[in-house]
């Protein structure tokens, strides 16, 4: 066998035993990946406790909210409690302030067609430490109080290493919009971790325009119920879905400094 040919061989053999190398690091670290269950997550403890809030924000089981139409919407806990936040004490600067995000963050995904600035809300947020590719799932729904032209969103914001902000719902908006009155459903919501490190979850609900009729976001651990005719479990529509990978003019805003 000549030296050119053994060569090529030896070669072959440590590409080959690089590529298993590869992808056995890769199936390690795609094992290794978990779901993690934050403490009180499904708020059976009957309080908020584990949990940090910025505004109004209460452990509730059934909730009836009243629109500026009168239309009524009993939103309803998986089990007992659910976690309940209403749009009102604290300001928006507040907000972003406490939990460490850029100044106009928010404000930069409240993509009004009638133009608009977020005023006040609340903020509902617990810190973990956790590894590249571990998850948090919640379920949440939305209720609008006010009509178009406000459209006071709705936000999950995960702040860490590689960290997002979704919008979860508006009136007209990005998220999953509801209109007038509307009543988002129970929806689900996935976090996927971008790095090993610390994270804060939070979640957020706003006024846009002025501080009168207030917008709800309800969660839970799984989805509840909700009357009357409460739309089916899902997520964003394909056309919302779209907007997800479009990075700075979608639904996620990547955060660059974390807190």
């Amino acid at each position: 066998m000549s030296l050119e040919i053994m060569m090529k061989k030896v070669t072959i053999r440590k590409l080959a035993a690089s590529a298993v190398l590869v992808v056995g690091t890769f199936a390690a670290s795609q094992a290794s990946a978990v779901a993690i269950t934050l403490p009180n997550s499904d708020f059976e403890t009957g309080t908020l406790s584990s949990w940090s809030t910025i505004g109004s924000v209460s452990a509730s089981a059934s909730t009836s909210v009243t629109t500026f139409d009168n239309t009524v919407w009993s939103i309803i806990a998986a089990q007992t409690t659910m976690g309940a936040l209403q749009s009102n004490g604290s300001s928006v600067t507040d907000i972003e302030s406490a939990l460490g995000i850029a100044a106009g963050t928010l404000n930069a995904l409240n993509t009004n067609p009638n133009g608009g600035s977020l005023t006040n809300g609340s903020a509902l947020y617990q810190a973990f430490a956790g590894l590249t590719g571990d998850t948090l799932s919640f379920a949440w729904n939305y209720v609008a109080t006010d009509y178009i032209p406000f459209n006071d969103p709705s936000f999950a914001v995960l702040i860490g290493p590689g960290g997002s902000v979704d919008v979860l719902a508006s009136i007209h908006g990005l998220g999953v919009p509801v209109g007038t009155s509307g009543n988002s459903g129970w929806q689900n919501y996935t976090g996927t971790l971008g790095a090993d490190g610390n994270y804060t979850l939070a979640f957020i609900t706003t006024n846009d325009k002025d501080q009168i009729l207030d917008s709800w976001l309800f969660v839970d651990n799984v989805a509840g119920t909700c009357q009357p005719n409460c739309p089916p479990v899902g997520v964003p529509e394909p056309g919302s879905l779209a907007l997800l990978g479009l990075g700075l003019v979608g639904m996620r805003l990547r955060l660059r400094k974390v807190a």
